[in-house]
């Protein structure tokens, strides 16, 4: 009566038309005896106390019992202590079971190590097929090459080859065949040739082939890297050169590295889209303005031009979220700022007009965050005259309208990434309390660089209680992104510095590049600067983007056989 009252699971045994009821025994198979004391006892007191060496087992039967108070126990309990050494165990737990948060958390760590696990962990050797076969179909898997999948199927077939080997062809139409290399392909063969029932199936296959036959790289595949679209070879201050320059930096290396040319543009804006690269408007050295839309794929190795927007733009915010790119304000002449805003299908391949901005603005941050895009301070002449802006511009995707938040000062050409459930806004121009007169910028006031940085919360409002450190130097202008838990700083200007010994203001920009990692007390100046300048740059195009490693660019950038699937050959 007390199991019947409390437990879906031994209420329908008893009182339904199952034959449990009937022979008046319910059989309990595959259960150890001390479990389900555990779990009797459980049920007359409401009291348990979980240990390592027996969770496990007392979740499989709480999700097989139905006890969902103690499975969501054990569920915790196991969710708090995954580690490398179980986490094997967990993902199967998780995927077997339902339980979404247990499999998410073991299946990232699954994958973090796949590598070390498939070799290392005996565990692995006991997985049954279908969870074998749901780890390395997954895009998410940290591999540098496809072979060390290879090899993990291979290990946990051998490891019970008689019952197993039926099962290799069906495991290695998971294993993305064409991404090995001609040298690795070679090692498969080998080892594949002493299996009488499987056949080769090979072709000789182009970049975009290879990738449709492999169905994507691995995440391991690439690195995430820092890329700069307008950099400039320049022997003084003048920005308007004909060596336009793109430029790939590697955080872990500190090291450059140059990719194709695009067209000579500068004040042009980029943003990435997994790994693919995309460059829209700026300014050509003969002062027209652009209004065309680049993609760059590393695997080709080349530009492609898209359908151009509706306007020209320079000096604009550039976002995505999903598949759509957005590009927002901006001017296209000297004194033309802009309210326009629209929005481009990456799968439609079209540019749609969106909400016009509450007023004309250029020169300010913008961040994607949460389905919302966010445009902070920047310059406007809404009033008839310049200004810099003390609002923040909020546009939500989903509703398709703008609204305002009101800082507590002016500022333009600071930079923002968003990270940790906010925005982080580095540098920028500020109004300050030091009047000095600016030719660049007569109405600017009492603007002055600074090394001001401030986090916002998601509704835009400023929250002092997150701290950041001071930028090292005055900056505004910079290129500002986030790597993993860092925000990197490159570049940047200071054109309110002011000379006391002239008395007036001189320019100064720099080719430097600062770090910040989450939780440090000041930021890191990295041993590499910008390349292709020594005298420094500021407002040019950045952001972070992922970068097949090179032997996955050497395998793409060219045509040659791979081996395409296994054929089962019925005796």
């Amino acid at each position: 009566m007390l199991l019947a009252a409390i437990n879906p699971y031994f209420r329908a045994m008893f009182s339904s038309s199952f034959r449990e009821s009937r022979e008046g025994q319910v059989l309990l198979e595959d259960m150890d005896p001390a479990i389900f004391q555990t779990v009797v006892d459980y049920y007359y007191t409401e009291e348990i106390e979980l240990v390592p060496e027996t969770v496990q087992d007392l979740y499989v039967a709480a999700s097989r019992l139905q006890i969902l108070p103690l499975l969501e126990s054990c569920s915790r309990f196991l969710l708090e202590r995954i580690s490398r050494e179980n986490c094997l165990r967990l993902y199967e737990l998780g995927y077997a079971h339902g339980d979404e948060a247990l499999f998410h958390q073991a299946k990232n760590l699954v994958l973090w190590l796949f590598r070390r696990l498939s070799v290392e962990d005996q565990s692995f050797l006991n997985l049954n097929p279908s969870t074998v076969i749901s780890i390395i179909s997954w895009d998410s898997l940290v591999v540098a090459s496809e072979l060390v999948v290879y090899r993990a199927v291979w290990r946990w077939v051998k490891a019970q080859g008689t019952s197993r080997l039926p099962l290799l062809g069906l495991l290695l139409s998971h294993v993305r065949l064409p991404l090995l290399t001609q040298e690795e392909l070679r090692e498969v063969q080998s080892e594949l040739s002493c299996c009488q029932n499987l056949r080769l199936r090979w072709k000789r296959l182009n970049w975009q082939e290879r990738l449709q036959e492999s169905r994507g790289l691995r995440q391991g595949m690439y690195s995430t890297c820092i890329v700069c679209v307008d950099l400039f070879s320049m022997e003084g201050p003048e920005l308007k050169t004909k060596d336009f320059q793109v430029a790939c930096f590697d955080p872990q290396t500190e090291t450059w590295e140059k990719l194709p040319l695009l067209k000579c543009l500068y004040c042009a804006r980029c943003v990435a889209v997994d790994d693919k690269l995309y460059v829209t408007g700026g300014v050509h050295t003969d002062d027209t303005y652009s209004d065309t839309l680049h993609e760059y794929c590393p695997l080709r190795g080349r530009w492609t031009q898209l359908p151009s927007m509706s306007v020209a733009r320079a000096s604009h915010g550039f976002l995505a979220c999903g598949q759509k790119l957005f590009a927002m304000g901006g001017w296209c002449r000297y004194e033309d700022y802009l309210n326009t805003a629209e929005s481009f299908d990456l799968l439609e391949k079209t540019w749609t007009p969106i909400a016009r901005m509450p007023f004309a603005l250029s020169h300010f941050a913008s961040v994607s965050f949460r389905n919302r895009l966010y445009l902070i301070g920047g310059v406007t002449d809404s009033l008839g005259t310049w200004y810099a802006s003390r609002k923040i511009l909020i546009y939500d995707i989903s509703t398709g309208l703008w609204s305002q938040v009101l800082m507590d000062k002016e500022c333009y050409w600071s930079g923002a990434v968003a990270m940790n459930n906010g925005i982080y806004v580095i540098g920028g121009y500020f109004r300050g309390r030091v009047r000095h007169h600016n030719e660049r910028w007569p109405d600017s006031g009492n603007l002055h660089c600074s090394r001001r940085c401030f986090f916002l919360r998601e509704n835009g409002k400023l929250d002092k209680g997150v701290h950041i450190p001071r930028l090292p130097i005055d900056l505004a202008g910079a290129a500002v992104v986030r790597w993993k838990q860092r925000i990197y700083v490159l570049g940047g200007e200071n054109t309110y510095l002011y000379n006391e010994l002239e008395g007036e203001n001189e320019e100064q920009y720099y080719n430097t590049v600062y770090y910040w990692e989450l939780g440090a007390n000041k930021w890191t100046l990295c041993k590499d600067r910008l390349p292709f300048t020594s005298w420094g740059l500021s407002g040019f195009g950045c952001t972070t983007m992922k970068v097949p490693k090179k032997p996955i660019l050497d395998l793409f950038r060219k045509t040659s056989v791979a081996l395409t699937a296994i054929d089962v050959v019925k005796p």
